[in-house]
């Protein structure tokens, strides 16, 4: 990923945070989840992201608005393509006040364990052009979460999805406002 330091100068540091849509409501073309991830989207630095508990990373589609907007105030485009924030799946209807660590989910025949809220750093703030975004995603608690593969198979945009619950985990919510509380988390 090429970017600009706020004093001018081009950098460019190794990222797999651009993400393409690969299967759509329009378009359900079948993706193959593996125990690291999904077919064709390997992680970059697995000593923050990837490895098994954090295969899939999932975003409500609700949070979408609220990035443009924030890129639209930084006079950026504020048209963003579903992967822009770097997630391998997006969901409708799911928040992080309603998933639990240890939550599962299936789609299709695939079966995903929810692990941990995601943690912004340096590579979302370039990669949504503006410093601050890693500290807007903390304040919002809009993180969206990390899964690990339970269960290998094929997935397409549109399938049904059913939650089974972990009624003693803490809601992403909580364990993201636990992480920033504890000051745990790489922030620029």
């Amino acid at each position: 990923m090429i970017y600009r330091t706020a004093s001018g100068e081009v950098r460019t540091v190794a990222s797999a945070i651009g993400k393409t849509a690969k299967s759509t409501l329009s378009n359900p073309t079948p993706v193959e989840v593996k125990p690291l991830g999904l077919a064709g989207d390997e992680q970059c630095n697995l000593s923050v992201h990837g490895g098994l508990d954090k295969a899939v990373y999932m975003m409500p589609a609700e949070h979408y608005s609220f990035w443009q907007l924030r890129r639209q105030a930084h006079n950026l485009d504020s048209n963003l393509p579903w992967g822009m924030l770097g997630e391998n799946l997006v969901i409708e209807g799911l928040l992080e006040h309603e998933v639990r660590m240890g939550d599962e989910i299936t789609i299709g025949d695939v079966v995903l364990r929810v692990t941990d809220p995601r943690e912004p750093c340096h590579k979302f703030a370039i990669r949504m052009g503006y410093g601050a975004a890693p500290k807007e995603m903390i304040q919002q608690g809009n993180s969206g979460w990390y899964l690990r593969v339970v269960k290998p198979g094929t997935l397409a945009a549109g399938q049904a999805l059913a939650l089974h619950s972990n009624p003693t985990g803490l809601t992403i919510r909580e364990k993201f406002s636990q992480l920033t509380r504890k000051g745990q988390m790489d922030l620029l």
